[in-house]
């Protein structure tokens, strides 16, 4: 049995005993963090390995710091910034906890209070863990009603539970001049309920900055999109994940912007592409064995990223930073039907010009499972061949190895 296998045992195990695990956990972040800032994986290009190693300090803030916020990935996470909060979303934790392997024991806590064994496995994974004490209790909770209809019930259950202040933002699905006046006064409201809860004054410069930075990392990102159409650069499904962080979370932040600097370099850098180029649509299933193996520094197939990491790509207003929020919110593209959320995917596969479309139909998620037939008999109109795979990308038992590698490699075959 090796370190790792001995550590995750060890987590099981208090998670089974109902014992406080949290000082495990936190400890193992912060080894890992440590580790990856002084043994950096040579065969990454340097900006996933810069990527690597803020992935792992903004994880640890998450869970460590006295000044945590759990968030979704498409909360305004840039107002808990200018107020000094350190936000971790869903997602990130619960892909942590699988790769520790301790995913099956916390789902069975979630199951055993009654949430559904249909639920997304990223929120059962985050709702286990917080409810067996493998985390510590945050400020307070932010959540969106964008794209994930699991988010409401999710945070509305955490805040019951734990006793913790929950701020819903209901975002409207069309962009109006009274959607921007409703979601402006939500936004003020949550502000103004945040300076009471935690004594901390609002910094509106600070916020100006944060946009401002915002918009120069999103002009990196729609560059970095252009080069992906005719360049390859050595990556693996982890760290697409990874950069919904920089692309989402922490959008705004000297890190996230000097990341994309970074990366664009690289791809500049970079070899020509050559071979099958993938699009992947939704979600990336960065444990299960077959895509490890076919997609993980592969030198045959060109990963060009996920959609998620190209939602939305506008400048948005540097002076007015709550608007610029707003605006941001209501024009994503997932904010909204099938046809803008589409209409948005085709944008990206004509400039990455993809040879195949794969889509992540992630378990529980009824979003992605709902859309499928969609995206396939829309994309396949593009002349593209297209498939979806239901994969569950955090519990890692659901997954049948063999049915998925015949799915993987008759889609890869397709694939001229």
């Amino acid at each position: 049995m090796n370190y790792m296998e001995l550590y995750s045992k060890l987590l099981n195990k208090l998670i089974q005993n109902n014992k406080n695990g949290y000082w495990l956990l936190k400890s193992g972040i912060l080894i890992g963090k440590n580790y990856v800032k002084y043994f950096p994986d040579k065969r990454l290009p340097r900006s996933f390995q810069y990527l690597h190693k803020i992935v792992f300090d903004w994880t640890y803030k998450g869970i460590a710091s006295k000044s945590s916020v759990w968030v979704n990935l498409f909360a305004p996470s840039e107002i808990l910034l200018a107020f000094g909060f350190n936000p971790i979303f869903v997602e990130a934790i619960s892909a942590f906890l699988s790769g520790l392997d301790v995913e099956d024991e916390l789902i069975l806590k979630a199951e055993s209070q009654g949430i559904s064994e249909s639920f997304c496995t990223f929120h059962k994974a985050f709702l286990g863990a917080a409810i067996s004490n493998l985390l510590k209790k945050p400020k307070f909770l932010v959540a969106t009603s964008s794209i994930c209809d699991a988010n409401l019930n999710t945070f509305r259950f955490l805040s019951e539970t734990l006793k913790l202040p929950f701020f819903f933002l209901d975002v409207p699905s069309e962009d109006s001049k009274e959607a921007r006046q409703y979601l402006k006064a939500q936004l003020s409201s949550m502000i103004n309920s945040i300076e009471k809860l935690t004594g901390r004054k609002r910094n509106l410069d600070y916020l100006v900055q944060i946009i401002k930075k915002e918009n120069a990392t999103r002009k990196l990102i729609k560059e970095s999109l252009q080069l992906r159409s005719t360049k390859n650069i050595k990556t693996t499904l982890t760290f697409e994940m990874f950069m919904l962080y920089p692309s989402h979370v922490f959008c705004g932040t000297d890190q996230a912007l000097r990341f994309y600097q970074m990366f664009v370099d690289d791809l500049k850098n970079s070899e020509e592409r050559d071979g099958k180029s993938i699009f992947f649509i939704h979600t990336l299933p960065i444990f299960e064995e077959n895509f490890k193996e076919y997609f993980n520094f592969s030198s045959r197939i060109n990963v060009l990223g996920m959609d998620l990491n190209f939602d939305f790509l506008d400048e948005i207003n540097e002076q007015d930073p709550i608007e610029a929020i707003c605006e941001k919110l209501l024009k994503n593209p997932y904010n909204g039907d099938f046809k803008r959320r589409f209409e948005h995917i085709k944008t990206l596969i004509e400039i990455l010009k993809p040879d195949g479309v794969l889509q992540i139909c992630q378990m529980g998620c009824k979003q992605s499972i709902g859309c499928s037939m969609l995206l396939k008999s829309n994309i396949e109109t593009l002349g593209i061949p297209f498939t979806s795979i239901d994969v569950d990308c955090v519990n890692k038992k659901n997954n049948g190895k063999e049915q998925i590698r015949t799915r993987l490699e008759a889609f890869l075959e397709r694939v001229k």
